[in-house]
């Protein structure tokens, strides 16, 4: 699988994530002056099914031009009650965007398949955003359960 692929299916996590439930996500603490607001964030089926594919469309406002910058996508799965660190994420912005994205509304809409070998169970993680000054663009954590 490329790093490509992987970054995808983490993306989706999150998205699958945020959208699955009313109130699983929340902007990480310290989250300061981002850059972008979220408006909408949408994935359908709702819920999304495991080995299905998913539509996400995130809908926003992005204060500052973006011509470079990180994401840095960290989750935890949980085996047995204990939380278990899966490898950290770190990928260029402008791999899936086309960069610079200029300031205004933003709007995101992609499908992405849900691989079957995704295990069912508890997940939680930090999706953080940087831009090509350092600055935060936007920060979020999730919490949330997928199933077959």
């Amino acid at each position: 699988m490329s790093l490509k692929s992987i970054t995808a299916l983490i993306f989706v996590v999150l998205c699958i994530a945020v959208a699955y439930s009313q109130q699983i996500w929340s902007f990480c603490p310290g989250n300061i002056n981002p850059t972008f607001a979220i408006d909408t964030l949408t994935v359908s089926p709702d819920p999304p099914k495991i080995g299905a594919a998913a539509v996400v469309q995130l809908v926003g406002t992005l204060n500052d031009e973006v011509s470079a910058g990180n994401s840095t996508f960290s989750l935890q799965y949980n085996l047995d009650g204990s939380w278990i660190n899966l490898p950290p994420f770190e990928n260029d912005i402008c791999e899936l965007l086309s960069c610079p994205v200029e300031p205004g509304p933003f709007k995101f809409s992609t499908s992405i398949n849900v691989p079957i070998f995704t295990p069912s169970g508890e997940y939680q993680g930090t999706l953080q955003l940087i831009d090509q000054s350092g600055r935060n663009i936007s920060c979020l954590t999730f919490s949330t359960t997928l199933n077959h």
